[in-house]
């Protein structure tokens, strides 16, 4: 399993709902670590851990509704080849399974998960990453994304029954029911909707076989080649997982692999990095992320397989020249204070 990344052309959709704000996108990117440049460029994508801090940094230059603008700014670009596919399928409830194989199109960081009973269509969302924190004002804008899909297929018709969201209520909840016209239920364990199953079942207008079959070849294609990641992208995910057991060792990262020792030295480095570089990168980067959330030197220290500590503060020093408390002091925010109970 590779890193999870999104379609930067995503990224514009959310770039696209700020400025509409009066709110410059760029600022925030680069504060996030994305480069703005990348924005229109064709197949780029972003990792999820700049995606999730461009969120929380949007959501704080405007309000918690700025997810439910983002599908006005959704055009079939944004979506790579399900942006053309949706719309020809052959019902609404085929535009939903198309959209759930073929998410990972969009982004990997978060997956759709069809539950159906003889009157409704359950669609859960969830992370396949469950180390990588994914922003609720994300997996809000792909629910939003696909509402909007739904209401363009299935016309004035009320095809959405419910919705049920992770987070808490917000400060206006009335401008969520009004744009989802029904009443979310809030603090929920899954951000889920809810669909009349016999509203999506009904044929569509536009709907085009030949040309949804080649839209999914495409689609299958495009996924394979993305699967084939780099090694040194399979390692990052490797060690996000095997990290709070304790420092993996060479031979057994490359033994997950499925790779001999001389052969991940020698992938790595043709990949210009090596095994220790990848260690370091992933743990500065995880380090940071969790003291955002709040989470204790200690706590941190036992995530990240570190033996102490002490050599936890030592190696946070090294990396940004100051100690992690003084860093979570002037990047942890509000998060920092939630946690510590102010």
């Amino acid at each position: 399993m590779s890193e999870a990344t999104t379609l930067t052309t995503w990224a514009a959709a959310v770039a696209a709902a700020l400025r509409a704000r009066g709110v410059a996108a760029e600022p925030l990117l680069i504060a996030a670590g994305l480069d703005p440049a990348l924005l229109d460029r064709p197949g780029a994508r972003y990792p999820t851990r700049g995606m999730t801090r461009f969120w929380e940094l949007a959501v704080a230059a405007t309000d918690e509704a700025l997810p439910l603008a983002v599908p006005r700014y959704v055009q079939p670009a944004t979506l790579h080849v399900l942006g053309q596919a949706l719309p020809l399928s052959r019902s609404g409830l085929d535009a939903l399974v198309r959209m759930a194989r073929y998410s990972r199109l969009v982004t990997d960081a978060a997956s759709m998960r069809l539950q159906a009973t003889a009157q409704e269509i359950r669609v859960v969302y969830s992370a396949p990453h469950p180390d990588l924190p994914l922003a609720q004002s994300a997996f809000l804008a792909f629910m939003a994304t696909a509402v909007d899909l739904s209401r363009l297929l299935a016309g004035p018709r009320p095809v959405l029954r419910a919705v049920e969201l992770r987070q808490p209520p917000p400060r206006d909840p009335l401008s969520f029911e009004a744009w989802f016209g029904c009443r979310p239920r809030y603090e929920a364990a899954h951000n889920a909707l809810v669909f009349d199953r016999a509203l999506l079942e009904q044929p569509l207008p536009g709907a085009d076989a030949e040309a949804t079959r080649s839209h999914d070849a495409v689609a299958r294609a495009y996924l394979a080649r993305f699967d084939a990641t780099p090694v040194s992208q399979r390692l990052r995910a490797l060690l996000i997982r095997q990290l709070p057991s304790g420092e993996p060792t060479r031979a057994a990262l490359a033994d997950a692999l499925h790779l001999t020792p001389r052969t991940l030295l020698r992938r790595l480095a043709a990949e210009h990095t090596n095994w220790k570089a990848v260690l370091n990168e992933v743990r500065q980067e995880l380090a940071q992320s969790y003291l955002r959330q709040g989470r204790s030197a200690a706590e941190i220290t036992w995530l990240l397989g570190f033996a102490d500590a002490a050599n936890f503060t030592r190696a946070f020093r090294r990396w940004t020249g100051t100690a992690p408390r003084a860093w979570q002091l002037t990047h942890g925010g509000k998060a920092v204070a939630k946690r510590q109970g102010r």
